[in-house]
């Protein structure tokens, strides 16, 4: 394990459930490295109904998708250009890292055909 990456995985842990305004049964936040931009993406399942629901990232979890993207890097590890971090209620987590279809620095590669398919598919899931 990379030294120090433990904080910053509080620090999304903490950002995610500081975020949502119920009570929630799992969340996951994205966050996509493009070469000029990073998008964050955050939803959750509500615990009353089980209904998918979109939330703002905050500032605290964006910060810490940075900071742990920098920590592979400083630690010569390969860079991914996706993320997805999951947690559920009672606080066990999983980070996925997607290493596919990124450059040679470890940024996505924007694809408009499956960026639209993701979009999609979000949307179905949050407006059922």
């Amino acid at each position: 394990m990379i030294e120090g990456i433990e904080q910053f995985y509080q620090e999304v842990a903490d950002s995610i459930q500081d975020a949502i305004p119920e009570e929630w049964v799992t969340a996951r936040m994205e966050g996509v490295f493009y070469r000029d931009s990073i998008l964050y993406l955050g939803e959750y399942t509500r615990k009353a109904d089980g209904v998918a629901r979109s939330f703002t990232t905050n500032e605290q979890g964006r910060s810490a998708f940075k900071g742990i993207r920098e920590l592979f890097g400083n630690a010569e590890q390969s860079l991914w250009g996706r993320a997805i971090f999951e947690l559920n209620a009672e606080g066990k987590f999983d980070m996925k890292l997607d290493y596919d279809d990124c450059d040679e620095d470890g940024y996505a590669i924007y694809d408009e055909e499956r960026e639209s398919k993701e979009i999609e598919e979000r949307h179905r899931r949050l407006t059922r």
